[in-house]
């Protein structure tokens, strides 16, 4: 499925979704209708591989696009989970395995959460000279500043050996911090990646990948929004179609005129 995903240069979309997440009228119908209302960006779906957290997830995926993976799970993943609780931790981890499987593989990814909304190709924002692109939640106005807040909702990285050690390691982490998520764990072992891996991080500013954490809505830069720095499902859902009207209202005005 990678493989007749990926572009010719072996690039892989990617995407985790669970039951909650794929209902109808969901973050998932929203998420796949942003790549149709962006920027000349509605062929990216071709590349884009979701993979579905439990059986429902998996069904919906099929029935509304090509790439689906059902990941099997040992505990149920299709109820929407509470911040931090064991479940929760479990579906934010599995993100990292799947990476790090996905660069075993020869394959780089840029992966996005399903509350990440796409105005605009995301991947003119990465730098060739990183190992790793980050979002952030707030961004200081230096790419390559450790000190900005990461956000691991918009992640790529290169098949290197590094990364997939980087990988490894990240995961191992997680041992030293049993009770937070795996961008926390990132945040406080990130100079250790630098130091051990001679890591290059690429933080990419909120103009661009855009959040609630940072809300910066300048609609000619933005090119991905995303419903994070915010509780519950509903929420979310409600803010994040705000953003949307606005999205076709300025792509509306700019078309007229």
């Amino acid at each position: 499925m990678i493989q007749n995903a990926a572009t010719d240069d072996k690039r892989v979309i990617l995407t985790e979704v669970n039951e909650a997440f794929a209902a109808p009228n969901s973050m998932l119908d929203l998420f796949l209708e942003s790549f149709h209302n962006g920027d000349n960006i509605a062929h990216l779906l071709d590349h884009l591989v979701i993979v579905a957290m439990d059986q429902k997830a998996f069904e919906k995926c099929m029935s509304v696009h090509r790439h689906c993976y059902l990941h099997e799970q040992l505990s149920d993943m299709s109820s929407e989970k509470a911040y931090l609780s064991k479940d929760y931790l479990d579906l934010v981890w599995s993100k990292v395995r799947l990476w790090q499987f996905i660069l075993e593989q020869g394959y780089s990814f840029l992966f996005t959460d399903i509350d990440a909304m796409w105005f605009r190709n995301p991947f003119r924002h990465i730098s060739v000279y990183a190992d790793l692109t980050l979002a952030t939640d707030i961004f200081y106005g230096n790419p390559e500043d450790h000190n900005n807040n990461p956000n691991t909702g918009l992640v790529f990285a290169k098949p290197t050996r590094k990364n997939i050690e980087v990988m490894k390691y990240w995961r191992e982490a997680r041992k030293r911090f049993p009770t937070t998520n795996e961008q926390t764990v990132y945040d406080k072992i990130k100079y250790e990646l630098v130091s051990k891996f001679e890591l290059k991080v690429q933080y990419v500013s909120t103009a661009y990948w855009g959040n609630f954490c940072q809300p910066q809505k300048n609609f000619t830069k933005l090119s991905t929004f995303h419903a994070c720095c915010l509780t519950g499902l509903e929420m979310k859902l409600l803010l994040i179609k705000g953003v949307i009207e606005e999205w076709k209202m300025y792509k509306s005005i700019n078309h007229n005129s």
